[in-house]
């Protein structure tokens, strides 16, 4: 089968963010299965059907083709979840009506759980019947670093001996500044390690939220904003050495972190929200993302773990990544191919 994957709406501040680890791993793992021909640029010649793995609700992301077949993949709907964080201005309403009407022509949906499947049946009014849910994967380049890469990186980093980590995006969603308060009751030796290349931005709102938080619950000297780790094995290693990987947020579409965490061997905390027990199965600790007493709390049992309790948390998560993979991911994305093209 030919098939378009097609990225142009995707530009370079996607790069390191979920959409765009998802569209390289798709395309990587794709090129992979038999029987498919993959193209990332439009040649011009016909194609049995087009994909766009990428769908944004306020901007057009997704053109009416007449000539192919349509499949789109909408990770999650979280500004219509959180629409005061999430302002469309009348220029996103406009272009929301858009994308609406460009839906009306898609062949089949995929997204990357069974919440987010019931929310865009609930919210964007999408036939249950053509959506799929295909779970995605944590980054196989992220992966356990041994001891001494991990102290390198401590030393480089100037890191220290006990900390919570966070890797991602600081969008409303994310839950960060709650996040912050839940360390702020941590005792003194633990700090907070955020990743990501928004972190330390206070030119937006969210950003802003952020600081406040640090400066009103006393964490500057306790707070580490780590905006440009670029390179896997980095990465891997800051996982590594996390005493707990923590992800806060109120909503998820997917949440990889959360298997880049475990594939580094590092225990995981998150919320009881959305899409992450699906994800994070019987392998995570999970909290009320609102409760920060409560997050507190378990945060502090997880680094708190004896040996014995570890090995067996070890167990769990080895188990729980089992269920996801990159070639499964490719596979059942061909297998949605081919029920709209009916063969």
């Amino acid at each position: 089968m030919r098939v378009l994957l097609d990225t142009t709406q995707l530009n370079i501040l996607s790069d390191g963010r979920g959409i765009g680890i998802y569209t390289k791993l798709l395309q990587q793992y794709l090129q992979l299965v038999e029987g498919v021909n993959l193209s990332l640029q439009d040649d011009g010649h016909p194609y049995d059907l087009v994909h766009y793995p990428y769908f944004d609700l306020f901007f057009h992301t997704l053109p009416i083709r007449k000539h192919s077949k349509i499949i789109v993949t909408i990770h999650d709907v979280i500004p219509l979840v959180f629409p005061k964080a999430y302002k469309a201005g009348i220029k996103g309403t406009i272009r929301f009506f858009q994308q609406q009407v460009s839906l009306l022509s898609v062949a089949a949906v995929i997204t990357d759980s069974e919440r987010s499947k019931q929310d865009i049946v609930s919210r964007l009014g999408v036939p249950e019947d053509i959506i799929h849910t295909v779970y995605l994967a944590g980054n196989p380049e992220v992966r356990k670093q041994s001891p001494d890469i991990r102290e390198r990186i401590r030393l480089q980093r100037n890191l220290p001996g006990k900390f919570a980590l966070y890797v991602g995006d600081i969008n409303y969603n994310k839950n960060l500044p709650r996040l912050v308060e839940a360390c702020s009751m941590l005792p003194s030796d633990v700090h907070l390690v955020l990743v990501g290349r928004t972190v330390n931005n206070i030119e937006i709102l969210e950003g802003q939220a952020l600081h406040t938080a640090i400066e009103n619950f006393g964490m500057k000297q306790r707070i580490h904003l780590l905006t440009d780790v670029e390179k896997a094995d980095e990465l891997s290693a800051i996982f590594g050495l996390a005493s707990v990987y923590v992800q806060p947020s109120l909503y998820e579409g997917f949440g990889l972190s959360i298997l880049d965490a475990m594939q580094c061997e590092t225990p995981v905390v998150c919320a009881n929200t959305s899409s992450l027990p699906e994800v994070g199965g019987n392998a995570a600790f999970y909290v009320d993302p609102y409760h920060c007493k409560q997050m507190a709390q378990v945060i502090a049992k997880v680094i708190s773990l004896n040996s014995a309790d570890r090995k067996a948390q070890r167990a769990k998560m080895q188990v729980n990544l089992s269920k996801f993979s990159w070639e499964k991911t490719a596979e059942q994305t061909v297998a949605v191919y081919k029920k709209v093209l009916g063969v």
